[in-house]
């Protein structure tokens, strides 16, 4: 048993599918463990002083791992390390791997040093609305939480090579062991230590990710560590790759501490209120949004480098449309029981009525943009196939220009709503900027198959309004919605009427996804039944 359970953690993933079930198996489990562990935050401490300054302490040490980071080992350094691997071998890649893991060391270890000794500087800058107190409590929490982005930037290397060494399962299952070690802190050590049990959670988290893919790494070829260097030419072309990403990283990272300042110049719990919103709304478009563009990346990319415009562009649509087509129900559902979805999630302990009717206008706001959120991945990555990493890059800044001075001017008369209503703004904007430049470059994307999608996907929701709101007002006057189990059932009963009504209007109406969908279950299932008839391998025959 012990030998398979190794073989499994250690061993190669063979196949795009199964990779593809892995991570997004384990990336559902992550929100969902994330999801968790924001109720144990919201019941254990509401929106209020301490909770403000939780979520203001993590954005300098979450602003710190982005920016030097996720742009550098997303864009510059998977690429390289792969290159190596195929034309240099194996010895000459794990000396990039090691000089680049040595670099990262010294690099983001001097840096948490540094930030450690500054954060009574930097701190006030990004929250100017805190009291005194308050922002004593931020400084000491974020000294804690700067030691996890040197934690987290050593595994990060590490996750680069497990993905490029075809080993998902520990590079996956990374996240959700960072968020049991933040779990474990909010249970077990804030009774003692208040909040900042919560920060020493994060740094625990932080452990437990590293430890997880380098367990891995170590075993499969990862032996010295090197004087941190510049010299090597593999470093030199990663940093060179991920230039425009890590700017393009930065301009988010800085729009978000924009936000938290704004927030924090408004009543005590608007940080914690915002945060726990924008957790909520961004599960959908992980799941969804995130996942399909990911998946549709290499067709693109080599629809294009075939010189197959026709091929790139009904991609492009038909992706969109299979987004769409998910995503705009759920938006409904999101809009139509935004108060219920927060109070079955954080409504517990001091997280009160007051508390869950902020945050479910917030979530409101965001939802209003979930479409659009969704899409831009896809259409960022259709710029990453054409080579160009540039274009969304100005087009982000542009958007991110529209939040921050859209939030400065909203929030004085709409408070914490008004900055999500200036983050869905923008992302619209910048959803049709996208469009706009990839139809001047190759006309009409979809000879209208889009429209049509869209118009059919409209109706549909419209059915699904029409079931779902007499629901929910049924079951809110049947039964008085003072327990969980009672709010549980509203939401229930709403979901499984409004989508059978959903899926029903667009069977009605011919909608092209009900057919593909259906068409990519029954292949799945008779593929299941075929191999398992025929003998073939394990692997295969799990119908992963």
């Amino acid at each position: 048993m012990l030998g398979f359970l190794k073989k499994l953690w250690e061993g190669e993933t063979d196949g795009l599918t199964a990779a593809a079930f892995i991570i997004g198996a384990a990336s559902l489990a992550s929100r969902l463990v994330g999801i968790l562990r924001d109720r144990i935050l919201a019941s254990t401490f509401g929106a209020g002083t301490q909770l403000d300054a939780y979520y203001a302490a993590f954005r300098l040490p979450d602003f710190l791992y982005n920016l030097i980071i996720l742009g550098a080992i997303t864009a510059g350094f998977i690429p390289v390390f792969i290159e190596y691997l195929e034309s240099k071998g194996k010895e000459e890649a794990w000396r990039v791997a090691e000089s680049v893991l040595s670099l990262v060391g010294a690099v983001m270890g001097g840096l948490s040093l540094l930030l450690i000794l500054l954060a009574p500087v930097l701190v006030p800058w990004t929250t100017p609305g805190f009291d005194p107190e308050k922002i004593r409590l931020t400084v000491s929490l974020s000294r804690i939480m700067f030691l996890s982005p040197f934690l987290i930037g050593l595994s990060a290397v590490m996750g680069g090579i497990l993905q490029a060494t075809k080993r998902f399962l520990s590079f996956a299952l990374a996240p959700v062991l960072y968020n049991f070690g933040i779990i474990f802190g909010a249970l077990f050590l804030s009774p003692r230590y208040g909040i900042a049990g919560v920060a020493w959670g994060v740094v625990i988290g932080a452990f437990l990710h590293l430890l997880a893919q380098s367990s891995v790494v170590f075993r499969i070829g990862m032996r010295n560590l090197p004087r941190p260097s510049f010299k090597s030419d593999g470093v030199r072309r990663i940093l060179k790759l991920s230039a425009p990403r890590t700017l393009g990283l930065a301009v988010n990272q800085i729009n978000l501490v924009i936000l938290l300042i704004l927030a924090s110049t408004l009543k005590t719990g608007s940080v914690a209120v915002f945060n726990l919103a924008s957790n909520l709304q961004s599960f959908p478009i992980g799941i969804i949004g995130v996942s399909f563009a990911v998946a549709a990346l290499p067709a693109l990319s080599r629809a294009i480098s075939a010189k197959r415009p026709e091929e790139y562009r009904q991609t492009l649509v038909d992706t969109g449309r299979k987004i769409v087509f998910l995503i705009l129900p759920i938006t409904v559902i999101f809009l139509l029981l935004r108060a219920q979805i927060v109070r079955l999630i954080f409504g517990a302990g001091r997280f009160n009525w007051e508390d869950t009717v902020e945050t479910a206008a917030v979530l409101g706001w965001f939802s209003v943009s979930l479409a659009a959120q969704s899409i831009i991945p896809l259409l960022t990555r259709a710029f990453y196939a054409l080579q160009n990493t540039w274009t969304p890059l100005w087009i982000g800044i542009v958007a991110e220009v529209i939040t921050a001075v859209c939030a400065f001017y909203f929030r004085s008369f709409l408070g914490v709503s008004g900055l999500a209503i200036a983050f869905s703004l923008a992302a619209m904007v910048q959803l049709v900027l996208l469009i706009v430049w990839l139809r001047k470059k190759f006309g009409p994307l979809g000879h209208g198959a889009f429209t049509l999608s869209l118009f059919k996907t409209v109706l549909a929701c419209v059915a699904l309004v029409g079931a779902a709101y007499p629901l929910r007002q049924w079951i809110g006057t049947l039964y008085p919605l003072t327990t969980f189990w009672r709010v549980a059932l509203q939401c229930v009963v709403t979901c499984l009427g409004g989508g059978a009504a959903f899926f029903l209007a667009a069977w009605l109406l011919r909608s092209q996804e009900i057919k593909e969908f259906s068409a990519a279950i029954r292949r799945r299932l008779w593929r299941r039944v075929r191999i398992g008839e025929i003998g073939e391998g394990a692997d295969e025959a799990t119908g992963i």
